[in-house]
């Protein structure tokens, strides 16, 4: 154990958000304590809260809605490169995005995270190229793909990254311990908040004082106890499939969002992911389709039980049935689920404000990965400056509570 029992900040939670947060404390000067469980070695048996970010791949790429959330992640995209030669972690692999849906030249009733013109209008605020792409182009840029009759394209070839969130994890940990972040692996159980600061007590019994914590525990927020009240969110159970490759350089495929709706009807929305190398040595399309929002979690014991199963197990032939039709001719190996973990704000955005005079809370869903740095930047100047200094207004992170009226946007189903 450390023998330092108080810090400026403790940071609690070791994800993306809570460890960039903790680099970027440190990089100002501040004694940090980072607090957090390992990634756990199966989840079979598991029992307590789970990570998103307990996988290989995630897309990073300012096609995106709304526009705050596409800056958010060209902040992070841009500093992946330093990040990287100075830790040596190459977690990010340059690649092109390619986003599909139903022609839009039509009104269809569809989501607005799919609205090609949206998407399109953001890129261009950004200062990053896109092309579309009717049907037919479609159809000759990606001649080994068949989508859905009547779906166009809107592709991103610059400046687009496939993401390893468990890479971007040890990258951001590596730059926070060269600046004297302290870490620990425990669970955080109890935040006991006075005039002078704060006192953290982990589940092993060690407990550290400071003068400001910062909560950054993701999905688990609400059913961990550490703040006051609740927050305006919810927490899904999310399926990710695995379909195993024989050989990844017979798929030669950018990464991709779908979303398949002939006539105005969803059968798929979400990720297709181009083949990424799994830590036991095999290669997988990785898929998150449909079922992301059936399973809603309100307590950490429905969190372990749903960790428990796995994932959605009818997940897999739906899997198979897209991939056959979207890659005819390929030869797929075996199938399998992983559970993951995703919270939705009703704003879609960030929380990163003060609690109280001592406490800052940092959450975000899905798009944790790709645009972590940036909230963990964010964070980091809120909890030491004491106030918002950036120049996005901080209105658009304001923590919503359970008291407060909210009323919740529609996410596109399996994204």
């Amino acid at each position: 154990m450390h023998e330092r029992s108080h810090f400026d900040v403790v940071v609690v939670g070791a994800g993306p958000i809570g460890t960039a947060t903790a680099r970027h404390l440190s990089e100002r000067g501040a004694s940090v304590l980072l607090v957090g469980p390992d990634e756990p070695s199966d989840f079979t048996d598991h029992d307590g809260v789970w990570a998103g970010y307990y996988d290989q791949g995630r897309l990073a790429h300012v096609l995106e809605v709304p526009l705050m959330t596409s800056l958010l992640a060209m902040r992070s995209i841009r500093r992946f490169p330093e990040l990287q030669e100075r830790t040596g972690e190459r977690f990010a692999t340059s690649t092109h995005s390619l986003t599909v849906m139903p022609d839009d030249s039509e009104p269809s009733g569809v989501t607005t995270w799919f609205n090609r013109a949206l998407l399109a209008s953001n890129a261009a605020d950004l200062g990053v190229d896109v092309e579309h792409l009717d049907s037919d182009r479609l159809r000759s840029e990606y001649p080994e793909l068949r989508f859905a009759p009547g779906h166009v394209g809107i592709a991103q070839r610059d400046d687009a990254f496939i993401v390893n969130p468990r890479g971007l994890v040890r990258a951001e940990l590596a730059a926070a311990t060269e600046r004297g972040t302290v870490v620990i692996r425990d669970i955080v159980d109890t935040i006991d908040r006075s005039d002078r600061g704060a006192i953290v007590t982990a589940r092993s019994g060690a407990s550290w004082s400071c003068e400001k914590v910062v909560v950054a525990t993701g999905a688990a927020t609400n059913v961990s106890g550490l703040l006051p009240r609740p927050l305006d969110m919810l927490t899904y159970g999310a399926t990710v499939v695995l379909v195993e490759v024989p050989d990844p350089a017979d798929f030669d495929i950018p990464a991709m969002m779908y979303l398949k709706a002939p006539g105005g009807r969803v059968e798929f929305g979400g990720i297709v992911m181009s083949p990424l190398q799994y830590p036991d040595g095999r290669w997988y399309l990785k898929c998150s389709g449909r079922s992301l929002l059936d399973n809603p979690l309100d307590s950490a014991e429905a969190i372990a039980r749903w960790v428990r199963t796995g994932g959605r197990r009818e997940d897999i032939a739906d899997t198979l049935e897209l991939l056959t039709e979207l890659l005819p001719g390929k030869n797929f190996g075996s199938a399998h689920t992983r559970p993951c973990m995703v919270c939705e704000t009703p704003t879609g955005l960030p929380y990163i404000d003060r609690v109280d005079d001592h406490t800052i809370v940092a959450i975000e869903g899905e798009r944790g990965a790709m645009a972590a740095d940036e909230i963990g930047r964010l964070t980091a100047g809120l909890t030491l400056d004491g106030m918002w200094t950036d120049g996005i207004p901080h209105a658009a992170f304001r923590a919503r509570w359970v008291e407060a009226e909210s009323v919740r946007p529609l996410l596109p189903a399996g994204v």
